[in-house]
């Protein structure tokens, strides 16, 4: 119960990655918010276990964002952790991007980011609570077709050091988990087809030293680690949990 009574927010907690950390960590005791835009996945996601609440909520509305954090505070009194966890892969090669994804991209895995972090400062200045930041094994290790999504998770990696710098006079950690290559539905909106997802999927297994995908609950225990006082003098660092595929 290493996380007894703190209080987690989770963005894209509905599936994958989101899903296994609000499952994990509420087993070891913390009260669970997952935020997103689907209302059916959040739901099976918060069947989880007891202690997981959901609030249907878009980060790309910064209303939204102000919504949640008030609505946190108010049942539950306090904040210690923001889990930004949603984000969208972009899968092309460099002549076929199309901008409009590339800004959809960035406005999500980077601009809804900056927003929650912005946002739940005040929240977690109070608790002196801590933020962790999924980013990629790809910003270390970049493969062809990611340049978008690895410039944005980059980016996110970026803001996670100086994040940790800036913040750290207020108690408030700031970390990244840098997640290998996951079964999850991350490429379900690439465009893709099915046989061209496996293909890719199986190119990526190559460079992978463990030969295989990580399950999402292999991330979830180094996020559920990061977020507890076990890890109270760890902040600016990036985890790769990825098999050795940084190596």
């Amino acid at each position: 119960m290493k996380l007894r009574d703190k209080v987690v927010l989770i963005t894209g907690g509905g599936t994958g990655i989101g899903r296994a950390a609000a499952g994990l960590m509420a087993t070891e005791g913390a009260k669970v918010v997952i935020i997103g835009r689907h209302e059916e996945s959040l739901r099976e996601s918060a069947k989880q276990h007891e202690n997981i609440r959901y609030m249907v909520a878009d980060v790309l509305k910064s209303a939204d964002i102000s919504r949640v954090l008030k609505d946190i505070e108010q049942d539950f009194g306090k904040l210690d952790v923001v889990i930004n966890n949603a984000g969208m892969a972009l899968v092309t090669a460099i002549e076929k991007i199309n901008l409009a994804d590339y800004d959809k991209t960035f406005a999500l895995n980077v601009r809804a980011v900056i927003d929650m972090v912005s946002q739940a400062i005040p929240y977690l200045k109070k608790t002196r609570g801590n933020i962790i930041n999924i980013t990629s094994g790809l910003v270390t290790n970049p493969m062809p077709l990611n340049c978008v999504y690895t410039a944005s998770k980059a980016a996110v990696l970026s803001l996670t050091k100086t994040w940790a710098r800036e913040l750290s006079p207020y108690g408030i950690r700031v970390n990244g988990v840098a997640a290998g290559a996951t079964k999850t539905a991350l490429y379900d909106n690439t465009g893709l087809t099915a046989e061209e997802i496996a293909v890719y999927e199986s190119a990526v297994e190559e460079h992978i030293p463990a030969g295989r995908h990580a399950e999402p609950e292999e991330i979830a225990g180094v996020i559920a680690f990061m977020a507890s006082d076990d890890a109270q003098y760890v902040t600016g660092a990036h985890w790769h949990v990825d098999g050795g595929f940084g190596i």
